[in-house]
């Protein structure tokens, strides 16, 4: 069966959430009540994927996630809260998190996302994608150029950075030296008005979103 870890500071919440997971899905489910919790719990379950909340005390879900990142990079991690600031957004994606919804959402929605993430995927509400490629375009010093186009191995490298790979892994697939990457990356930023990997996540997300 497929295993849950579920992080969140209000009990309440906690258990009906997990109580719904396991009673109407084939999953099992593990609870934390707090960060620190959450950490000794990896330990020792290592879950299939990691549900998180973001506004906990202690360093929240960014916390948890970059000890996940750090010791447990293999499983994948979403955010699962009432609010999350474009730049808790944009960190997020930068320490690797795979989806991001909304405590609110429609339960079927939520779990749409865990089962995309699951089978290997992402998946992140436009509701959070949309403010946080806002903030990356709104913040000073930032400028794209409309008419700059990417051209097609630039792209096929933007959707490869959005695959969680890094220079090397990309250089090995499109047959390039990791230097040949870099100065393909440097220009997709130029271009797209971005400075980090996260930045390119989330404009990337957002052209998606307006394409659909």
């Amino acid at each position: 069966m497929t295993s849950i870890l579920v992080v969140d500071d209000h009990p309440f919440f906690l258990h009906g959430f997990s109580q719904y997971l396991a009673n109407g899905y084939d999953f099992t489910v593990e609870t934390a009540l707090s960060v620190d919790e959450a950490i000794a719990k990896l330990d020792t379950v290592r879950p299939d994927l990691a549900m998180l909340d973001v506004s906990m005390q202690g360093g929240g879900g960014l916390r948890v996630l970059g000890h996940m990142r750090l010791h447990y990079p293999d499983i994948p991690a979403m955010f699962l809260t009432v609010h999350v600031e474009p730049e808790q957004t944009i960190e997020a994606m930068r320490l690797g998190i795979k989806g991001i919804a909304l405590k609110d959402s429609d339960p079927e929605i939520i779990i749409n996302g865990m089962k995309a993430i699951l089978a290997g995927g992402k998946w992140f509400e436009h509701s959070v994608t949309e403010p946080a490629l806002q903030y990356s375009v709104d913040k000073p010093s930032r400028t794209v150029r409309s008419d700059d186009l990417l051209t097609k191995r630039e792209m096929e490298i933007v959707e490869l950075v959005c695959l969680g790979l890094r220079n090397r892994q990309i250089a090995d697939r499109c047959a390039l030296t990791e230097g040949t990457v870099k100065i393909h990356l440097n220009s997709v930023y130029r271009k797209l008005g971005v400075a980090s990997r996260a930045e390119l996540i989330v404009k990337r997300e957002g052209m998606r979103s307006t394409q659909s």
